[in-house]
């Protein structure tokens, strides 16, 4: 009985607005011709077809598996910020430093973003990709052949995070040619420095 109730009650709503069918013809109507034109290979079996569970749907969409050595450092935060994915097989203190450092990055598709201590939000970056960046900060057109503490900064400037920023710096400082054969300049021929008066307009 609520159910011819509810049919009426729509009947008597549709009764209040005006409407028209249109029947649009095979031709006119390119979307429903393609589908009626595809071959249907379950047509006529009225079985129900089993599903198939042997793929595992909690690594759809993972951003790689942990043995390939190409994988991101970011992998694991990325797989739980995109598909709540968690690695298994992780001992309870694990679980509590990951949950602890994966709060402070969130999941912008396709990229990951980190929440610095500076409240600056910057890309992270890894691979061939965070070796490109640097080189580009160190000695690009806009680079200056700079220490590994400024290069780093430079990158951070920049907008992208790695964790080893700074390891990779120095060593990229280290085998940099140029800055090599350049070297420090010694403290008895640097421009003695000198302090200047800076006086405002008008005030002689």
């Amino acid at each position: 009985m609520p159910r011819q109730d509810c049919y009426v009650g729509w009947v008597l709503l549709l009764q209040e607005f005006d409407f028209k069918v249109i029947d649009t013809k095979r031709a006119g109507n390119y979307a429903a011709d393609h589908l009626s034109r595809l071959e249907n290979p379950y047509e006529n079996v009225l079985d129900p077809k089993e599903i198939n569970e042997t793929f595992p749907l909690e690594t759809l969409n993972m951003v790689t598996s942990r043995g390939d050595p190409s994988t991101p450092w970011f992998a694991d935060y990325a797989n739980y910020h995109a598909r709540n994915f968690i690695v298994k097989g992780m001992s309870t203190q694990q679980k509590n430093k990951f949950f602890k450092d994966v709060k402070h990055y969130f999941w912008d598709d396709p990229f990951l973003f980190k929440t610095c201590t500076d409240q600056v939000i910057r890309r992270c970056v890894s691979g061939q990709e965070a070796v490109d960046i640097l080189t580009a900060c160190h000695s690009g057109p806009i680079g200056g052949h700079y220490g590994a503490n400024y290069t780093a900064k430079k990158v951070f400037d920049s907008g992208f995070y790695w964790p080893t920023i700074y390891k990779d710096a120095y060593e990229l400082v280290k085998n940099c040619d140029s800055c090599q054969r350049q070297g420090k300049i010694p403290q008895r021929d640097e421009m003695p420095q000198n302090s200047i008066q800076v006086c405002e307009i008008f005030n002689v």
